[in-house]
């Protein structure tokens, strides 16, 4: 299996970005956008490596702010107390989080000062300029640029060079105010970046103009990043803690188990991770919802799985797990999800994940229920065997997970 990490690492980022930031079916590209702005008025003053970095930082910005009830952007556009409170620790999770990933530790720095204010009055460390990096610098003045169109698709030059004038030697220097304005001013740059149906192209042009961090093939980047967005997964869901990685680790105990192949235990393991990308598109307010969904909530829910091939796709090194991946909620008998796929016509792996996911789902507290014990759970699972489930995996499996209850 030859696989570029650094490649992968980059896809997965710029697909992982992309959907975090649709909210209710709008794509607003807060972090496609603060990446472009960055990037663009970094060029020409850091080296490739240092621009290479800020990119990424840039992309990855708010990363720990998945987790909140409302997408990021609500909360950034407002002034009260309340929701500056709820922000000030989504730049320490977003360091943390990143600082996971193979060679991204100047990328979690950035990120983790990325809200602090030259005078002292930001957070979550109320650094003073000299000891914010300038790249976090360039992220702050490229982010609030964004919250500035966000909150205003008719918004002029001038009354945002006006606007944000108030804050100059504040939250950024008046040398690097200049260089933005002066860059934005340029070949209708602004322009450009206003307009929301530019986004994807002049993104792509950055993106491949800044490149890869390189990560050496002999370090595990892979799975490694996998990991870490299984838990952004999760931090969605609050109720879902550890559940992406706990399947995953089932399934690559049953392929093990079965003495499969190297690389078909590492796929296993890797869709195990991410079987549920999709559903960082769905709104909190039904994942969280205490009671029965409605009817239009639980087609929401659904639409997870055609979400989470769209962002597949966006993953080519990966194109192996896609049909496992936005498979795993379709049933045997042919009545499950998103295409009714039957029996064998549906992957041998998404099987394995649909009684993966079913366990742990049973095990786990939610909203509406206690967790089923490991024994009451197999009971359950082995009633659906034929209809929900695959028979001959739950006949496999089930010592496996009764086990789990010892």
């Amino acid at each position: 299996m030859k696989i570029n990490p650094a490649e992968t690492v980059n896809e997965l980022i710029t697909g992982l970005t992309y959907i975090i930031d649709i909210e209710e079916k709008k794509r607003n590209y807060h972090a496609w956008r603060v990446a472009i702005l960055s990037a663009s008025f970094a060029k020409n003053i850091l080296s490739l490596q240092k621009l290479k970095e800020l990119f990424y930082a840039s992309l990855l910005h708010d990363i720990g702010g998945v987790g909140l009830f409302r997408h990021i952007i609500h909360y950034l556009k407002s002034n009260d107390k309340a929701s500056r409170d709820i922000l000030l620790s989504h730049p320490i999770i977003g360091a943390q989080l990143v600082s996971n990933i193979p060679r991204m530790a100047t990328v979690a720095k950035l990120i983790l000062d990325h809200h602090e204010w030259i005078n002292g009055k930001g957070y979550p460390r109320a650094k003073l300029q000299k000891y914010i990096p300038w790249g976090s610098q360039v992220i702050r003045i490229s982010d609030s640029i964004d919250i500035a169109l966000q909150s205003s698709h008719h918004l002029k030059l001038k009354e945002l060079q006006n606007k944000m004038s108030l804050t100059v030697n504040k939250e950024y220097s008046k040398g690097l105010f200049s260089r933005t304005f002066t860059i934005l001013k340029r070949n209708r740059f602004f322009y450009k970046i206003s307009q929301r149906r530019n986004i994807p192209t002049l993104f792509e042009e950055i993106k491949n103009a800044v490149g890869y961090i390189y990560i050496p093939l002999r370090i595990d980047a892979i799975g490694t990043t996998l990991e870490v967005v299984a838990q952004i997964i999760d931090m969605k869901h609050p109720y879902a803690s550890g559940h992406s990685l706990r399947v995953s680790r089932y399934a690559m105990a049953y392929a093990l188990a079965m003495n499969l192949k190297h690389d078909e235990i590492t796929h296993i393991k890797w869709a195990g991770l991410i079987h549920d990308i999709g559903k960082l598109s769905v709104p909190r307010r039904i994942l969280d919802k205490p009671t029965a969904l409605t009817q239009k909530e639980f087609q929401e829910v659904k639409k997870h799985a055609l979400f989470g091939q769209k962002i597949m796709e966006m993953i080519p090194s990966l194109k192996e797990l896609t049909p496992v991946v936005t498979s795993h909620h379709e049933y045997f008998d042919g009545s499950g999800y998103p295409s009714g796929l039957k029996g064998k016509k549906i992957p041998w792996g998404a099987r394995l994940l649909a009684t993966c996911d079913a366990f742990d789902a049973m095990t786990s507290n939610r909203p509406y229920r206690k967790p089923l014990t490991p024994e009451a759970t197999c009971r359950e699972i082995e009633k659906n065997s034929g209809t929900q489930f695959d028979p001959e995996i739950v006949k496999q499996i089930l010592p496996l997970f009764k086990n789990l209850g010892l």
